[in-house]
């Protein structure tokens, strides 16, 4: 995938771990550093939207993306953000325009 700084491993690990914590209408995007070709380093910071309403199930589903992506690409810096109501932060604004759609 052009204009980020992971391999294609990466994403498809990435969005892989993604498929098996989430449900099939949630979306993640990269943001961040990883998103910018003239950085170097950085964390992965990853901005989920979710179907999921139940707080408990979120961190369930959170705590597993973590987990896979730990085990599939290495133990990192890697940041989550999970969007799963109506709430509006400059955060998801930020992520969902400046970031690159994943999954």
């Amino acid at each position: 995938m052009k204009g980020i700084r992971l391999t294609d491993d990466q994403i498809i690990k990435i969005r892989n771990a993604f498929k098996e914590s989430f449900s099939k209408e949630d979306h993640v995007w990269l943001f961040g550093s990883r998103t910018d070709l003239s950085k170097r380093g950085g964390d992965i910071d990853l901005y989920v939207e979710s179907s999921i309403k139940d707080p408990k199930q979120i961190i369930k589903s959170k705590s597993q993306f973590l987990t896979k992506l730990y085990m599939s690409i290495g133990e990192q810096k890697i940041d989550i953000v999970v969007k799963f109501d109506d709430t509006d932060l400059l955060i998801y604004k930020v992520a969902k325009k400046e970031g690159i759609q994943l999954l």
